[in-house]
């Protein structure tokens, strides 16, 4: 009996992950108000009601989608001695092998109840981890600094694309930015 409950669980975790990928990719692909159910359960093979018993409805599975986008470790587990250099980096790493948060932001924009998710899970989610991380009295500004640079970084790479930021990133560019996210951590 166990075996089968263990099945069951599995199963569950395999269709509520499939049902979130699938999410990010159209959320991001349509924004939030475009975006239906059924175009969401039809990418991940799913029946449409698994988004209430899972999600309880698609906004919340829009504050699951993008909760699971936001990380900002990926910025507090770098040595702030070398973080510009390697912010950099990860940034410039288009492996494709997570989903980029700024899409799903944008897409939210339109909707003031998915853009009141938006900027509550940014807030707790990556300002305040990174205001935590950088500390002292002027960790606000550095957050909001960061925050700018790197969301412009985004928006003209992934968003808005121009030319200039396509593919590899110039190395002119690139020294400017990781002397720009440093002198954030060092001022």
């Amino acid at each position: 009996m166990g075996t089968v409950t263990a099945m069951r669980a599995r199963d569950a975790d395999r269709t509520r992950q499939a049902i979130l990928d699938a999410a990010q990719q159209v959320f991001a692909e349509k924004g939030f108000a475009e975006a239906g159910v059924r175009d969401i359960t039809a990418r991940a093979g799913v029946n449409p009601s698994l988004v209430s018993r899972y999600f309880g409805g698609k906004l919340r599975l829009f504050e699951a989608a993008l909760d699971a986008a936001l990380d900002a470790r990926l910025m507090t587990d770098l040595p702030k001695e070398s973080f510009g250099k390697q912010i950099v980096a990860r940034f410039a790493d288009e492996s494709g092998a997570r989903t980029s948060p700024l899409p799903l932001l944008f897409g939210a924009a339109a909707d003031s109840e998915a853009r009141a998710v938006a900027e509550r899970l940014l807030r707790e989610r990556v300002f305040e981890p990174l205001k935590t991380w950088f500390g002292g009295a002027e960790a606000h500004v550095k957050a909001a600094r960061f925050m700018m640079v790197s969301m412009g970084f985004f928006t003209y790479r992934d968003q808005l694309r121009l030319a200039e930021f396509a593919g590899a990133v110039d190395p002119a560019l690139r020294l400017w930015l990781e002397a720009a996210f440093q002198a954030i951590v060092d001022d």
